[in-house]
């Protein structure tokens, strides 16, 4: 099951899986062209098997694109906005409260609700499982994802001990 900490690690890996696509793209484009012609040191089954695992990587993250595309396609319009702003956009919270036209607890309120939101959808999406299984299999995702958990839970001793 997915939580409030994943949809805001989402969030952030969101505007980064058109890098990665392309990244992957152009890493199989050289290998195949230094590597593609066989030589004494990598075999061409080695070459294909590898631009193989490349490719089912960029899949899964094409899948995650479109399984998070479809989760905020069943939100309101106000979640949508904030979410669009924050998936496309690394800004500030007073810069988000100016483009909302809220102040700024308001606005982290909106936030706290629009992942809240996402997050319940996330988890009725019957691709739930799949998605899952692909935020567990990227290194990166995972650190996104711990980076995250522990910036909120500090967030939250801090205002305890307040």
């Amino acid at each position: 099951m997915i939580d409030i900490y994943d949809s805001e690690a989402i969030v952030k890996i969101y505007r980064m899986l058109a890098k990665r696509c392309n990244a992957i793209d152009r890493y199989i484009n050289n290998y195949a062209f230094y590597f593609g012609p066989s030589t004494s040191d990598y075999g061409s089954l080695d070459v294909c098997n590898n631009i193989i695992d490349l490719i089912e990587r960029k899949n899964q993250l094409i899948n995650l694109k479109v399984i998070v595309d479809n989760a905020i396609k069943s939100l309101k319009v106000e979640d949508k906005k904030i979410l669009y702003v924050k998936m496309n956009y690394s800004i500030s919270m007073s810069e988000l409260c100016g483009i909302l036209d809220l102040k700024e607890r308001t606005a982290f309120r909106h936030i706290e609700r629009a992942f809240y939101n996402m997050t319940e959808a996330l988890n009725k999406s019957k691709y739930i499982e799949k998605l899952v299984r692909i935020l567990d299999s990227e290194v990166w995702i995972a650190d996104i994802r711990q980076e995250v958990k522990e910036r909120r839970l500090s967030f939250k001793m801090k205002a305890l001990s307040l």
